[in-house]
């Protein structure tokens, strides 16, 4: 999901984009870093920068590993950079690698032109406002000196290439009289919700005495409530399924190898599952699973594929990683830890622990091959599990 947040200088909508990105777990982009950078290090070519790793520009901008964040807002860097901000080749340029770093993303992105240029389809648009007078002793605030915020307003409304105003379906938010946190509050109130589905209802019903049960202790979490997520959990046992969706605040659509529904057969599509033909591309469920993730869905697939009771990790399948190869996705890891050699006798003395790692985007793994990202998470997975 992209967020889109468009205003005017002083509006807040750098302040508010990062709160409201931390609240709810997406990565965040300032688009005016990147002119700034641009102004800094203006051969550098953007896109094959990213490409290649070198150039980072999620929350700070990271240069060839050193965070120049601090560099960037010196005063004649942005000077230079609201000047060729105006150009439509460097437009062109930081356009077309804001929309290649947030393909497959979740993303809070924040700019002047976000929602009416660079993603019109963006899933949520933004535009926040306040009174000039607020806005100008905000401007003021923030580099030190006098603003002349009207004739910013007149020169970045009235300008040829990507003037600021607010996309048609943009949410508009006056937030002269609001403080931050209540800004981002009220953005985070405003974005879609899931539908209150049957696994939804089980999840309200049975997920307390399941955590009591299983005495489920959540040991690293990660807000999941919005957005398109992959989850990738480890395979002990047919419980962790269950336990995993205790502690989740939405539904999510397990893939299931096939052989399941002759046992379970409607009560996999009660619980919103995708079967799939395992060891062979099976299109169909391929295409499913990208239908739910286009809609902004959480998809959980075990990169095992079947169960390992031991808690020793088996051999990772690539094709849990195909749908992060092709940028349609975030990966996030989930450890659970357990639930191994489940029997009768020890059925009630469970201390079952659960950590969701830091999500893996599609720009992380660029240029790597499904196997080099399998091994990749299987390791983090392992050394989780080990110290947990």
């Amino acid at each position: 999901m992209i967020i889109a947040i468009d205003g005017l200088a002083g509006s807040g909508k750098t302040t508010a984009g990062k709160g409201l990105a931390k609240a709810i777990g997406f990565r965040f982009i300032s688009s005016g870093q990147l002119y700034r950078f641009k102004a800094l290090e203006p051969d550098v070519d953007l896109l094959e920068a990213v490409k290649e790793h070198k150039l980072k520009i999620e929350w700070d901008i990271e240069w060839e590993g050193k965070d120049i964040s601090a560099e960037l807002q010196r005063e004649e860097i942005g000077s230079r950079a609201s000047e060729i901000a105006l150009l439509r080749d460097v437009r062109d340029e930081v356009n077309n690698v804001l929309r290649f770093v947030a393909e497959g993303g979740n993303y809070v992105i924040e700019g002047r032109d976000i929602g009416t240029v660079v993603f019109p389809e963006a899933g949520v648009k933004f535009f926040l406002t306040a009174e000039e007078g607020v806005r100008a002793r905000r401007r003021a605030e923030q580099v030190g000196e006098e603003v002349n915020i009207a004739e910013r307003d007149e020169r970045d409304k009235k300008r040829e290439i990507a003037p600021a105003k607010a996309a048609e379906d943009a949410i508009i938010i006056d937030n002269s009289y609001q403080s931050v946190e209540e800004t981002i509050k009220e953005m985070e109130g405003r974005l879609p919700k899931d539908e209150f589905d049957f696994q939804r209802f089980l999840q309200y019903v049975l997920g307390p005495p399941v955590r009591g049960l299983f005495r489920i202790e959540v040991v690293k979490s990660h807000p999941l409530k919005h957005g398109r997520w992959i989850l990738t959990p480890n395979h002990t046992s047919a419980w962790d399924g269950v336990c995993l969706a205790a502690v989740l605040q939405r539904s999510a659509y397990y893939v299931a190898k096939v052989e399941l529904r002759r046992i379970l057969g409607p009560l996999l599509s009660i619980l919103n599952a995708v079967t799939i033909v395992r060891d062979t591309p099976d299109l169909k469920a391929i295409k499913a699973i990208r239908a739910l993730l286009t809609k902004e869905k959480i998809v959980v697939i075990y990169p095992e594929s079947k169960i390992f009771t031991d808690g020793i990790m088996g051999p990772f399948k690539e094709g849990a990683f195909y749908f992060l190869r092709k940028r349609m996705a975030p990966v996030v890891p989930v450890v659970i830890k357990g639930l191994e050699r489940i029997t009768v006798n020890t059925f009630f003395t469970r201390h079952v622990r659960i950590a969701f790692l830091d999500p893996i985007y599609p720009i992380d793994v660029f240029g790597l091959r499904e196997n080099d990202i399998s091994d990749k998470v299987k390791r983090l997975m392992v050394n989780a599990y080990e110290s947990m």
